[in-house]
């Protein structure tokens, strides 16, 4: 029997992609989906091997057998690992390819080697295009299994020149951690062209056709990246009636949760993070549309007149800024977390994975790694982004426009308040931290002396 060199278990959409990679590279893949009907939906569509049961699937395998896990995130993937591990055996190495939260991978890296058995936890990013064509794969948990078997994967994924989107990144749950961060920026990203698209439409004025063409627009400029293409093509796509498609849609978004988890780890870690914060929670509000249908007839705003002169460069300078403090905020909690966790991440690798492959691709992102390569400060503070001064205004003056029309950009506005906090040399927090002492004998600092601090505040009132 031929001996296979991986195994890809779980032939959904993304296993099928990623199976159909592999193949196309020339490795020889063995295959297994759990129900009948996706293993002969993928038998059906060409000459593949697709086996019947686990243990064939595990017994095709030379050794050490490599198997790439593809399903559902969760208990799911407890579920596959433990009706396989009676079918390994020491030195095996499995692989889990979906959007696993990086506790899960930790655990599952610690538990599986205390059998023997080697664990990557990797990130893939790319949808099922990038799947099939090549992904962003941002891995983590055993170098030993990275040593086996990493060139597969590299193999594998999407390649700026010669370098690939794909490396190892840290022990246990790094790769994931990663992933989930890229995710985090993804739903911040989404939200701010969803915000800039609002406040051309409702605070400037502008047509459907207009703000597609600026999209189309910056398909060609240093904003060029994945979402503004795909942007510019939903935009201009047409329902039967010859009207906007998107403009058919009910405004109520949902989530798979990593963007989510992505904001409770800044918390954890205290990395400041407002942009990804309010793209999650206006997901979470959008699913309150009685008090938004409410809230449209009883709650009123004074609209002034909107005037902006030479609005698309204005428009095109506060993107850039938003893009760029998005980037900033997912890798100053990578930075953080790579800390806390002991991971010794190489922020620079990390953020290049994203290059080519990725949701979140962009230009924008080769300034980045070379500003991450020059120094570990936030990339604001880079010399690489030193013309932040002049597009600041820009971003300053269209939150100040969008406030006047009453047009509801959280994220927008976040950037704004994100770039001044980086900029405040000396925070309000000294008047918390007095009032935290006054009602509850907190205790403060000074800026004069050593020491913890507690006043009688409220000595001599009545």
């Amino acid at each position: 029997m031929k001996e296979f060199e991986i195994a890809v278990y779980g032939l959904g959409v993304m296993g099928s992609s990623l199976a159909k990679n592999l193949i196309s590279k020339g490795f020889s893949t063995a295959l297994f989906g759990k129900s009948q009907e996706e293993r002969e939906s993928f038998q059906a569509q060409g000459k593949f091997t697709v086996f019947s049961t686990e243990k064939a699937l595990v017994n095709s395998l030379k050794r050490p057998r490599v198997i790439f896990l593809m399903v559902t995130a969760g208990n799911v993937v407890d579920f596959v690992i433990d009706s396989l591990l009676p079918l390994l055996d020491e030195g095996d190495i499995l692989i889990d390819g979906g959007n696993s939260h990086f506790k899960d991978t930790q655990r599952r890296c610690h538990g599986l080697l205390e059998k023997g058995i080697q664990f990557l936890g990797v990130g893939v990013s790319g949808g099922e295009k990038g799947a099939l064509t090549g992904p962003s794969m941002m891995v983590g948990g055993s170098k030993k299994a990275w040593d086996s078997c990493g060139y597969i994967l590299e193999r594998m994924a999407a390649r700026v020149g010669e370098e690939y989107c794909c490396s190892f990144l840290g022990k246990e749950g790094a790769g994931h951690y990663v992933k989930m961060v890229h995710n985090g920026i993804e739903y911040a990203m989404l939200q701010l062209i969803a915000d800039f698209y609002s406040f051309m439409k409702k605070g400037l004025g502008l047509s459907h056709q207009e703000i597609t063409e600026i999209f189309t627009r910056w398909k060609h400029t240093e904003l060029n990246s994945y979402l503004i293409d795909i942007t510019a093509a939903v935009l201009a796509k047409k329902d039967g009636d010859g009207e906007p498609l998107v403009e058919k849609i009910r405004d109520f978004a949902r989530q798979k949760g990593t963007g989510s988890w992505t904001l409770e780890e800044a918390i954890a870690r205290g990395v400041y993070a407002p942009t990804i914060s309010e793209a999650v929670f206006s997901r979470y509000f959008s699913q309150d549309t009685q008090l938004r249908k409410e809230g449209s007839q009883v709650l009123q705003v004074t609209i002034k007149p909107i005037t902006l002169e030479n609005y698309e460069k204005k428009l095109k300078d506060a993107f850039y800024l938003a893009m760029l403090v998005s980037y900033a905020q997912g890798i100053a909690l990578i930075q953080k977390a790579s800390a806390d966790y002991g991971w010794e991440i190489d922020l620079p690798l990390a953020v290049s994975l994203w290059r080519e492959g990725c949701i979140i691709r962009s230009e924008l992102l080769q300034d980045i790694t070379k500003a991450l390569k020059e120094s570990d400060k936030n990339i604001l503070l880079s010399q690489s982004f030193g013309d932040l001064g002049k597009r600041e205004q820009a971003l300053r003056q269209i939150s100040a426009k969008a406030i006047e029309a009453g047009v509801a950009v959280s994220t927008l506005l976040s950037v704004i308040s994100y770039y001044d906090s980086c900029r405040t040399e000396k925070m309000n927090v000294n008047l918390v931290q007095a009032l935290r002492d006054c009602f509850g004998a907190h205790t403060y600092e000074r800026t004069d002396r050593e020491g913890r601090f507690h006043t009688d505040w409220m000595e001599g009132e009545d």
